[in-house]
């Protein structure tokens, strides 16, 4: 609460002086998405000011989508930028500058039927799979599951490159030709390990999306699931009518 300044000499509201100071530490970085802010009545025992005042402060912040109220819980900094696409560059963030990959997990696997089944394998086939962030400014943007079956990028592991996109490693290490990317789309609640990951609560709205990664023989090369924040994704479909 320290960040919290009131000169009770000035004409300035005192709203508005609690929620300058609010802000202020945001933008200094003292306070960060997530952090919780007092209660009402903690600012009002410590600075001796009116609780009309704190609630006027609070939902000036709440207007401005600086803070949000979680009942039960309390106030918390939500000062986060939303990623806003359209549904079929869904992949942008990849090719952005400022964006950093940061892997978390590689391994090759031959036991997961379901995941065999999205990229249409044999039975006895293996494939790799890359768990990774994609981070902006150090706030997570996606986390990732990306798996690759071994018959197509044999020796992987040789030549594999941590924090690389994968559209660069597919197109540019193993010369594979994406004829197309198909799509589903749907929302769920994240696990405390995917919160944990995206830095969100446990049980917070969160967008799937499933990505199968075809060649121009219509061969699956790839499929990739990505979990977005939910509250900080936004998605465009567009949508084309026929004369």
């Amino acid at each position: 609460m320290d960040y919290i300044f009131i000169d009770k000499t000035i004409k300035t509201s005192i709203y508005k002086q609690i929620a300058s100071s609010i802000s202020k530490a945001m933008d200094e970085g003292r306070l960060t998405y997530n952090d919780r802010l007092p209660t009402e009545k903690e600012i009002c025992e410590v600075f001796d000011v009116s609780q009309t005042a704190v609630k006027m402060a609070y939902q000036q912040l709440i207007d401005q989508q600086k803070i949000k109220r979680i009942k039960g819980k309390g106030t918390f900094v939500t000062n986060r930028m939303t990623y806003h696409q359209d549904f079929l560059n869904v992949y942008r963030f990849e090719f952005e500058p400022n964006h950093v990959i940061q892997d978390i997990l590689f391994d090759c696997v031959d036991d997961e039927y379901m995941i065999k089944r999205m990229l249409k394998m044999d039975k006895d086939e293996s494939f790799c799979v890359i768990h990774r962030i994609v981070k902006s400014n150090d706030i997570p943007l996606v986390y990732q599951h990306i798996y690759l079956p071994e018959k197509h990028y044999p020796k992987l592991k040789k030549n594999y490159s941590a924090n690389v996109g994968v559209f660069t490693l597919i197109q540019e290490v193993y010369h594979q030709k994406i004829h197309h990317i198909q799509n589903t789309f749907s929302p769920t609640l994240a696990s405390s390990a995917e919160a944990q990951l995206l830095n969100i609560l446990p049980g917070e709205a969160i967008y799937l999306i499933r990505s199968q990664i075809y060649d121009p023989k219509q061969t699956v090369i790839g499929y990739i699931v990505n979990y977005f924040p939910g509250e900080f994704s936004s998605f465009e479909v567009t949508v084309h009518a026929k004369p």
